[in-house]
Protein backbone atom coordinates (compact mmCIF):
# COMPACT_ATOMS: atom_id res chain seq x y z
CA UNK A 1 0.00 0.00 0.00
CA UNK A 2 1.23 3.53 -1.44
CA UNK A 3 2.44 5.47 1.72
CA UNK A 4 -0.49 8.25 0.89
CA UNK A 5 -3.17 6.24 1.36
CA UNK A 6 -1.64 4.75 4.83
CA UNK A 7 -3.85 7.08 6.60
CA UNK A 8 -6.77 6.35 5.19
CA UNK A 9 -6.88 2.68 6.58
CA UNK A 10 -9.37 1.69 8.89
CA UNK A 11 -7.52 0.59 11.40
CA UNK A 12 -5.57 4.34 11.46
CA UNK A 13 -8.41 6.65 11.12
CA UNK A 14 -10.21 4.28 14.07
CA UNK A 15 -7.16 5.04 16.50
CA UNK A 16 -7.10 8.89 15.40
CA UNK A 17 -11.19 8.70 16.52
CA UNK A 18 -10.50 7.07 19.73
CA UNK A 19 -7.95 9.63 20.58
CA UNK A 20 -10.26 12.95 19.40
CA UNK A 21 -13.33 11.44 20.41
CA UNK A 22 -13.51 8.91 23.05
CA UNK A 23 -13.60 11.16 25.82
CA UNK A 24 -16.22 13.52 24.55
CA UNK A 25 -19.99 13.48 25.72
CA UNK A 26 -22.31 15.45 23.14
CA UNK A 27 -25.91 16.37 23.54
CA UNK A 28 -27.52 13.60 21.89
CA UNK A 29 -25.83 11.50 24.49
CA UNK A 30 -28.25 13.19 27.04
CA UNK A 31 -30.67 10.29 28.33
CA UNK A 32 -33.12 13.21 30.17
CA UNK A 33 -35.12 15.72 28.21
CA UNK A 34 -35.71 18.46 31.32
CA UNK A 35 -33.37 19.80 34.41
CA UNK A 36 -33.60 16.68 36.91
CA UNK A 37 -32.77 17.21 41.02
CA UNK A 38 -31.97 14.14 42.02
CA UNK A 39 -30.04 13.07 45.20
CA UNK A 40 -26.95 10.77 44.88
CA UNK A 41 -24.80 9.03 47.08
CA UNK A 42 -21.25 9.65 47.58
CA UNK A 43 -18.46 6.64 48.47
CA UNK A 44 -17.99 7.45 52.23
CA UNK A 45 -21.95 7.37 52.59
CA UNK A 46 -23.56 11.12 52.67
CA UNK A 47 -26.14 12.67 50.36
CA UNK A 48 -25.77 15.23 48.22
CA UNK A 49 -28.64 16.89 45.89
CA UNK A 50 -27.34 18.27 42.29
CA UNK A 51 -29.74 19.65 39.71
CA UNK A 52 -28.31 18.20 35.91
CA UNK A 53 -28.80 16.30 33.31
CA UNK A 54 -28.07 12.11 32.63
CA UNK A 55 -26.01 11.04 29.86
CA UNK A 56 -24.75 7.31 28.62
CA UNK A 57 -21.76 6.60 26.90
CA UNK A 58 -20.23 3.07 26.07
CA UNK A 59 -22.57 1.54 28.73
CA UNK A 60 -22.14 4.30 31.27
CA UNK A 61 -23.96 6.85 33.10
CA UNK A 62 -22.54 9.95 33.89
CA UNK A 63 -24.35 13.39 35.34
CA UNK A 64 -24.00 16.70 33.98
CA UNK A 65 -24.52 19.32 36.35
CA UNK A 66 -26.62 22.19 34.74
CA UNK A 67 -23.84 24.80 34.92
CA UNK A 68 -22.01 22.42 32.01
CA UNK A 69 -24.68 21.22 29.80
CA UNK A 70 -25.09 24.14 27.65
CA UNK A 71 -21.01 23.78 26.78
CA UNK A 72 -21.56 19.87 25.57
CA UNK A 73 -19.62 18.43 23.62
CA UNK A 74 -17.43 18.24 26.70
CA UNK A 75 -14.71 16.69 27.40
CA UNK A 76 -14.34 14.67 30.95
CA UNK A 77 -10.57 14.17 31.25
CA UNK A 78 -10.04 12.35 34.71
CA UNK A 79 -12.12 14.71 36.79
CA UNK A 80 -14.75 12.84 37.69
CA UNK A 81 -16.88 11.82 40.90
CA UNK A 82 -18.41 8.46 41.32
CA UNK A 83 -21.90 8.70 43.00
CA UNK A 84 -24.82 6.38 43.63
CA UNK A 85 -28.36 6.67 42.19
CA UNK A 86 -29.92 3.74 43.70
CA UNK A 87 -27.84 0.70 42.47
CA UNK A 88 -26.65 2.37 39.55
CA UNK A 89 -23.29 4.16 39.60
CA UNK A 90 -22.87 7.49 37.99
CA UNK A 91 -19.84 9.67 36.80
CA UNK A 92 -20.01 13.44 37.55
CA UNK A 93 -17.90 15.61 35.34
CA UNK A 94 -16.17 17.53 38.09
CA UNK A 95 -14.16 19.88 35.44
CA UNK A 96 -15.34 19.20 31.87
CA UNK A 97 -13.97 21.40 29.12
CA UNK A 98 -15.90 22.50 26.16
CA UNK A 99 -15.01 21.17 23.12
CA UNK A 100 -15.43 22.19 19.56
CA UNK A 101 -14.12 21.91 15.77
CA UNK A 102 -14.77 25.32 14.07
CA UNK A 103 -15.92 25.54 10.29
CA UNK A 104 -13.29 26.56 7.94
CA UNK A 105 -12.39 26.39 4.55
CA UNK A 106 -9.40 24.60 4.78
CA UNK A 107 -9.15 23.03 1.27
CA UNK A 108 -11.08 22.98 -2.30
CA UNK A 109 -14.05 20.88 -2.46
CA UNK A 110 -12.23 18.57 -5.64
CA UNK A 111 -9.07 18.21 -2.94
CA UNK A 112 -11.47 17.00 -0.14
CA UNK A 113 -13.20 14.36 -2.52
CA UNK A 114 -10.10 13.37 -4.42
CA UNK A 115 -8.14 12.99 -1.67
CA UNK A 116 -10.63 11.00 0.58
CA UNK A 117 -10.34 7.13 0.56
CA UNK A 118 -8.48 7.69 -2.62
CA UNK A 119 -8.53 3.59 -3.01
CA UNK A 120 -7.94 1.44 -6.48
CA UNK A 121 -11.74 0.51 -7.49
CA UNK A 122 -12.79 -1.25 -10.78
CA UNK A 123 -14.66 1.70 -11.58
CA UNK A 124 -13.30 5.07 -10.39
CA UNK A 125 -15.94 7.16 -11.50
CA UNK A 126 -18.86 4.89 -9.67
CA UNK A 127 -16.26 5.23 -6.17
CA UNK A 128 -16.09 9.35 -6.56
CA UNK A 129 -20.08 9.46 -6.95
CA UNK A 130 -20.12 6.74 -4.00
CA UNK A 131 -17.70 9.15 -2.00
CA UNK A 132 -19.71 12.61 -2.89
CA UNK A 133 -23.25 10.68 -2.10
CA UNK A 134 -21.65 9.65 1.60
CA UNK A 135 -20.16 13.15 1.89
CA UNK A 136 -23.60 14.92 1.61
CA UNK A 137 -25.26 12.90 3.93
CA UNK A 138 -23.22 14.54 6.33
CA UNK A 139 -23.13 17.78 5.10
CA UNK A 140 -26.87 18.04 4.20
CA UNK A 141 -30.31 16.38 5.01
CA UNK A 142 -30.82 13.58 2.61
CA UNK A 143 -32.86 9.85 2.80
CA UNK A 144 -31.18 7.27 0.38
CA UNK A 145 -31.00 3.76 0.00
CA UNK A 146 -27.66 2.33 -1.70
CA UNK A 147 -27.30 -1.08 -3.68
CA UNK A 148 -24.23 -3.04 -4.76
CA UNK A 149 -22.55 -6.31 -5.14
CA UNK A 150 -21.63 -7.46 -1.59
CA UNK A 151 -17.74 -6.00 -2.49
CA UNK A 152 -18.12 -2.32 -3.40
CA UNK A 153 -16.89 -0.99 -0.20
CA UNK A 154 -20.00 0.97 0.45
CA UNK A 155 -19.76 1.19 4.40
CA UNK A 156 -16.16 1.55 4.36
CA UNK A 157 -16.71 4.75 2.80
CA UNK A 158 -19.17 5.61 5.44
CA UNK A 159 -16.91 4.29 8.44
CA UNK A 160 -14.31 6.74 7.50
CA UNK A 161 -16.49 9.70 7.63
CA UNK A 162 -17.31 8.56 10.94
CA UNK A 163 -14.50 8.07 12.22
CA UNK A 164 -13.40 12.08 11.09
CA UNK A 165 -16.61 13.09 12.42
CA UNK A 166 -18.06 11.27 14.70
CA UNK A 167 -21.73 11.45 13.10
CA UNK A 168 -21.96 9.22 10.92
CA UNK A 169 -22.60 5.57 12.78
CA UNK A 170 -22.58 2.39 10.37
CA UNK A 171 -24.38 -0.32 12.27
CA UNK A 172 -27.12 -3.23 11.90
CA UNK A 173 -29.99 -2.32 14.25
CA UNK A 174 -30.42 -5.15 16.87
CA UNK A 175 -32.53 -3.44 19.85
CA UNK A 176 -34.80 -0.42 20.12
CA UNK A 177 -32.44 1.78 22.44
CA UNK A 178 -29.74 0.57 20.01
CA UNK A 179 -30.97 2.87 17.07
CA UNK A 180 -32.44 5.46 18.93
CA UNK A 181 -29.16 6.26 20.65
CA UNK A 182 -27.02 6.75 16.86
CA UNK A 183 -29.49 9.65 16.71
CA UNK A 184 -26.96 12.73 16.75
CA UNK A 185 -29.08 15.08 14.94
CA UNK A 186 -26.22 16.60 12.73
CA UNK A 187 -24.84 14.02 10.61
CA UNK A 188 -26.60 10.88 9.22
CA UNK A 189 -27.52 7.10 10.38
CA UNK A 190 -25.84 4.91 8.05
CA UNK A 191 -28.54 1.29 8.34
CA UNK A 192 -26.69 -1.74 7.63
CA UNK A 193 -28.48 -4.90 6.50
CA UNK A 194 -31.95 -3.67 8.43
CA UNK A 195 -33.44 -6.61 6.88
CA UNK A 196 -31.70 -8.85 9.74
CA UNK A 197 -33.34 -6.78 12.95
CA UNK A 198 -36.62 -8.13 14.72
CA UNK A 199 -39.80 -6.94 13.69
CA UNK A 200 -40.29 -4.60 16.86
CA UNK A 201 -36.93 -3.11 15.81
CA UNK A 202 -37.72 -3.15 12.38
CA UNK A 203 -40.91 -1.19 13.17
CA UNK A 204 -39.38 1.84 15.22
CA UNK A 205 -36.82 2.29 12.32
CA UNK A 206 -39.91 2.78 9.97
CA UNK A 207 -41.31 5.02 12.25
CA UNK A 208 -38.31 7.19 12.99
CA UNK A 209 -37.41 6.75 8.44
CA UNK A 210 -41.01 7.96 8.08
CA UNK A 211 -41.37 11.04 10.24
CA UNK A 212 -38.09 12.07 9.67
CA UNK A 213 -37.85 11.78 6.11
CA UNK A 214 -41.44 13.11 5.74
CA UNK A 215 -39.67 16.52 6.88
CA UNK A 216 -39.61 16.97 10.60
CA UNK A 217 -36.71 18.30 12.28
CA UNK A 218 -37.99 16.18 15.61
CA UNK A 219 -38.54 12.59 16.30
CA UNK A 220 -40.86 11.79 18.82
CA UNK A 221 -40.34 8.25 20.43
CA UNK A 222 -43.20 5.97 19.78
CA UNK A 223 -41.87 3.01 21.34
CA UNK A 224 -41.97 2.59 25.53
CA UNK A 225 -40.05 4.91 27.06
CA UNK A 226 -36.85 2.78 28.78
CA UNK A 227 -34.12 4.02 31.12
CA UNK A 228 -31.79 4.39 27.87
CA UNK A 229 -33.91 6.74 25.41
CA UNK A 230 -35.49 9.51 25.30
CA UNK A 231 -39.37 10.70 24.19
CA UNK A 232 -38.21 13.49 22.18
CA UNK A 233 -35.07 13.56 19.70
CA UNK A 234 -34.31 16.59 17.88
CA UNK A 235 -33.05 16.05 14.38
CA UNK A 236 -32.26 19.17 12.63
CA UNK A 237 -29.67 18.04 9.91
CA UNK A 238 -30.08 14.33 10.28
CA UNK A 239 -29.73 12.22 7.04
CA UNK A 240 -30.59 8.62 7.02
CA UNK A 241 -28.60 6.18 4.95
CA UNK A 242 -29.66 2.38 3.99
CA UNK A 243 -27.34 0.15 2.90
CA UNK A 244 -27.98 -3.74 1.19
CA UNK A 245 -26.34 -5.67 -1.56
CA UNK A 246 -27.88 -6.24 -4.43
CA UNK A 247 -30.97 -8.72 -5.09
CA UNK A 248 -28.64 -11.49 -6.02
CA UNK A 249 -26.52 -11.77 -3.27
CA UNK A 250 -29.63 -12.80 -1.21
CA UNK A 251 -31.53 -16.46 -0.81
CA UNK A 252 -34.57 -15.74 -0.51
CA UNK A 253 -35.16 -11.48 -1.85
CA UNK A 254 -38.84 -11.93 -2.63
CA UNK A 255 -39.25 -12.06 1.28
CA UNK A 256 -35.96 -10.33 2.83
CA UNK A 257 -35.00 -7.53 0.09
CA UNK A 258 -35.70 -3.83 1.04
CA UNK A 259 -38.71 -3.39 -0.60
CA UNK A 260 -40.56 -6.14 1.50
CA UNK A 261 -39.75 -5.58 5.00
CA UNK A 262 -41.53 -2.66 6.39
CA UNK A 263 -45.29 -2.35 6.45
CA UNK A 264 -45.58 0.63 4.82
CA UNK A 265 -43.06 0.11 1.92
CA UNK A 266 -44.66 2.88 -0.55
CA UNK A 267 -44.24 5.55 2.23
CA UNK A 268 -40.98 4.61 2.72
CA UNK A 269 -40.42 4.38 -1.26
CA UNK A 270 -41.77 8.15 -1.37
CA UNK A 271 -38.97 9.28 1.12
CA UNK A 272 -36.01 7.89 -0.24
CA UNK A 273 -34.10 7.99 -3.48
CA UNK A 274 -32.57 4.55 -4.43
CA UNK A 275 -29.30 3.82 -6.23
CA UNK A 276 -27.60 0.81 -7.29
CA UNK A 277 -24.32 1.19 -7.78
CA UNK A 278 -21.60 -0.80 -10.04
CA UNK A 279 -17.95 -2.47 -9.33
CA UNK A 280 -15.68 -3.73 -6.32
CA UNK A 281 -13.10 -2.18 -4.52
CA UNK A 282 -9.67 -3.47 -5.92
CA UNK A 283 -7.04 -1.88 -3.24
CA UNK A 284 -4.29 -4.57 -1.71
CA UNK A 285 -4.78 -3.41 2.33
CA UNK A 286 -2.19 -4.06 4.27
CA UNK A 287 -0.91 -3.19 7.69
CA UNK A 288 3.13 -3.06 7.39
CA UNK A 289 3.71 0.38 8.56
CA UNK A 290 3.12 1.83 11.98
CA UNK A 291 -0.57 2.77 12.54
CA UNK A 292 -0.30 4.75 15.61
CA UNK A 293 2.82 6.81 14.16
CA UNK A 294 1.11 7.48 10.97
CA UNK A 295 -2.37 8.54 13.43
CA UNK A 296 -0.50 10.99 15.10
CA UNK A 297 1.48 11.87 12.14
CA UNK A 298 -2.20 13.17 10.38
CA UNK A 299 -3.88 14.21 13.47
CA UNK A 300 -4.03 17.87 12.08
CA UNK A 301 -4.77 16.63 8.44
CA UNK A 302 -7.67 14.89 9.86
CA UNK A 303 -8.84 17.98 11.81
CA UNK A 304 -8.63 19.94 8.88
CA UNK A 305 -11.02 17.48 7.03
CA UNK A 306 -13.16 17.70 9.89
CA UNK A 307 -13.65 21.79 9.55
CA UNK A 308 -14.22 21.59 5.79
CA UNK A 309 -17.06 19.15 6.23
CA UNK A 310 -18.38 21.73 8.69
CA UNK A 311 -17.86 24.72 6.49
CA UNK A 312 -19.40 23.13 3.64
CA UNK A 313 -22.76 21.92 6.29
CA UNK A 314 -22.75 25.32 7.13
CA UNK A 315 -22.71 26.34 3.31
CA UNK A 316 -25.57 24.20 2.39
CA UNK A 317 -27.83 25.89 5.71
CA UNK A 318 -27.18 29.48 4.23
CA UNK A 319 -26.93 28.20 0.66
CA UNK A 320 -23.54 30.47 0.10
CA UNK A 321 -22.03 28.34 -2.15
CA UNK A 322 -24.33 29.12 -5.74
CA UNK A 323 -24.30 25.67 -8.50
CA UNK A 324 -22.01 26.47 -11.51
CA UNK A 325 -23.62 24.05 -14.04
CA UNK A 326 -26.69 23.60 -15.29
CA UNK A 327 -28.33 19.81 -14.81
CA UNK A 328 -29.60 18.17 -17.74
CA UNK A 329 -30.90 14.87 -16.23
CA UNK A 330 -32.68 12.20 -18.00
CA UNK A 331 -35.31 11.14 -15.45
CA UNK A 332 -38.53 13.26 -14.09
CA UNK A 333 -38.10 14.05 -10.58
CA UNK A 334 -40.96 14.13 -8.07
CA UNK A 335 -41.71 14.82 -4.94
CA UNK A 336 -39.91 14.38 -1.59
CA UNK A 337 -36.99 12.62 -3.79
CA UNK A 338 -36.70 15.51 -6.36
CA UNK A 339 -35.66 17.42 -3.67
CA UNK A 340 -32.70 14.69 -2.84
CA UNK A 341 -31.56 14.54 -5.98
CA UNK A 342 -30.87 18.06 -6.10
CA UNK A 343 -29.35 18.28 -2.60
CA UNK A 344 -27.01 15.33 -4.33
CA UNK A 345 -26.62 16.96 -7.67
CA UNK A 346 -25.18 20.04 -5.58
CA UNK A 347 -22.29 18.66 -4.20
CA UNK A 348 -21.96 16.97 -7.83
CA UNK A 349 -22.21 20.52 -9.57
CA UNK A 350 -19.28 21.92 -6.97
CA UNK A 351 -17.23 18.81 -7.20
CA UNK A 352 -17.15 19.19 -11.19
CA UNK A 353 -14.53 21.38 -13.28
CA UNK A 354 -16.82 21.56 -16.22
CA UNK A 355 -20.45 21.36 -17.57
CA UNK A 356 -18.98 18.38 -19.57
CA UNK A 357 -18.00 16.29 -16.45
CA UNK A 358 -21.04 17.31 -14.62
CA UNK A 359 -23.07 15.93 -17.41
CA UNK A 360 -21.16 12.77 -17.28
CA UNK A 361 -21.79 12.61 -13.31
CA UNK A 362 -25.03 13.53 -13.92
CA UNK A 363 -25.88 10.99 -16.24
CA UNK A 364 -24.12 7.89 -13.72
CA UNK A 365 -26.58 9.14 -11.18
CA UNK A 366 -29.19 9.48 -13.53
CA UNK A 367 -28.12 5.69 -14.67
CA UNK A 368 -27.71 4.79 -11.25
CA UNK A 369 -31.42 5.38 -10.05
CA UNK A 370 -32.56 3.77 -13.16
CA UNK A 371 -30.48 0.44 -12.64
CA UNK A 372 -31.78 0.50 -9.40
CA UNK A 373 -35.35 0.53 -10.71
CA UNK A 374 -34.86 -2.10 -13.43
CA UNK A 375 -33.28 -4.52 -10.71
CA UNK A 376 -36.44 -4.47 -8.30
CA UNK A 377 -38.73 -4.31 -11.45
CA UNK A 378 -36.99 -8.15 -12.66
CA UNK A 379 -37.58 -9.60 -8.86
CA UNK A 380 -41.21 -8.22 -8.79
CA UNK A 381 -41.67 -9.66 -12.56
CA UNK A 382 -39.78 -13.13 -11.78
CA UNK A 383 -42.41 -13.48 -8.20
CA UNK A 384 -45.38 -12.95 -10.60
CA UNK A 385 -48.34 -15.71 -9.64
CA UNK A 386 -45.92 -16.49 -6.66
CA UNK A 387 -46.06 -13.61 -4.60
CA UNK A 388 -48.57 -13.98 -1.63
CA UNK A 389 -50.82 -11.00 -1.22
CA UNK A 390 -49.84 -9.80 1.45
CA UNK A 391 -46.66 -9.09 0.46
CA UNK A 392 -47.07 -5.55 -0.73
CA UNK A 393 -46.17 -4.39 -4.40
CA UNK A 394 -45.57 -0.61 -3.96
CA UNK A 395 -42.92 -0.09 -6.20
CA UNK A 396 -43.14 1.93 -9.27
CA UNK A 397 -40.50 0.98 -11.29
CA UNK A 398 -41.68 3.72 -13.44
CA UNK A 399 -41.79 6.53 -11.40
CA UNK A 400 -38.39 7.99 -12.19
CA UNK A 401 -38.47 7.70 -16.07
CA UNK A 402 -39.81 10.36 -18.59
CA UNK A 403 -43.15 10.44 -19.80
CA UNK A 404 -43.62 9.44 -23.34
Amino acid sequence: MEDYKQKWLMDTLSLHNSNLFSTLLYEHELTTDTLKEIEFSRKDGTIVDIRGFFAKKNRKKYWIDEDFVDSMPLRYGDKIEELKDRDDVVFRLLAPKAFKIIPQQTMTIRELIDDFAPFEHSDPKQWTFAKILSLVGYISKIYVCISTDSAFGKSSIFDLIHYLTDKSPVFKPRSIPGVLNQINGSGNMVFDETHRCKKEVRDIIEEFALQIGGGKSRYINGALKSANTKQSYSCLIQSITFLYNNTTNYKDPAKDYFEYIFSNNKAIDDRFLKVKLKGVLTEQFDKKFDIKQVAEENKMKYINYAKMLLYLQDARLTNSLERKWVTHTKLKHRGRRRQIYFEIAWLIDQYCESQIEYDEYIDLFDEAIQDYDDMVSLLKDSQIGVLDESVPASFDPNSWRDEE
